[in-house]
């Protein structure tokens, strides 16, 4: 499980990723902040990835970053339907339905509204700051040169 941000902005650092990876992406945004809600009460879903160290940097012990994590989520999700991209009309309801859910508790004070602070996790490499969002550069740019099959994205690699 990854957030992959190459910027504090969110639409760049959707136009970055690969189709594939800002699929998964999308996807695995959605099950994060399902997870972080249901650990403050919002929503009863599983929760076993609560160990995970993306989720725990969200869930910022116990005042998660909702509101920003979910506009990325939706930058991706948007970027992913500018480009062509499909999504089952159960999984659109269940989008539609998470920021339904969010907006309901956008004033109740349950999480932070602040930006989601720069936090990059591979293996046992943990950066924080800034600085993460150039090892989410060069860490694509490894996995793209490691793909079998070309990446297709919206940014020009420099």
């Amino acid at each position: 499980m990854q957030v992959f941000r190459v910027s504090p902005d969110h639409d760049i650092s959707a136009r970055y990723l690969d189709n594939r990876r800002l699929s998964k992406q999308v996807l695995e945004l959605y099950q994060i902040l399902r997870v972080n809600l249901s650990l403050i009460g919002v929503l009863d879903t599983n929760t076993r990835y609560r160990h995970h160290p993306i989720v725990k940097h969200i869930y910022n012990e116990g005042r998660p970053y909702i509101t920003d994590t979910f506009r990325l989520l939706d930058a991706c999700d948007k970027e992913h339907q500018r480009r062509g991209g499909k999504r089952s009309p159960a999984f659109r309801e269940d989008l539609d339905a998470l920021k339904r859910l969010i907006e309901h508790h956008a004033g109740d004070g349950l999480w932070h509204d602040d930006p989601l602070p720069p936090h990059y996790v591979y293996g046992d490499v943990r950066i924080e700051g800034v600085a993460a969002y150039r090892a989410y550069i060069e860490l694509l740019n490894a996995k793209w040169l490691a793909d079998t099959i070309a990446p297709r994205c919206g940014m020009h690699i420099k």
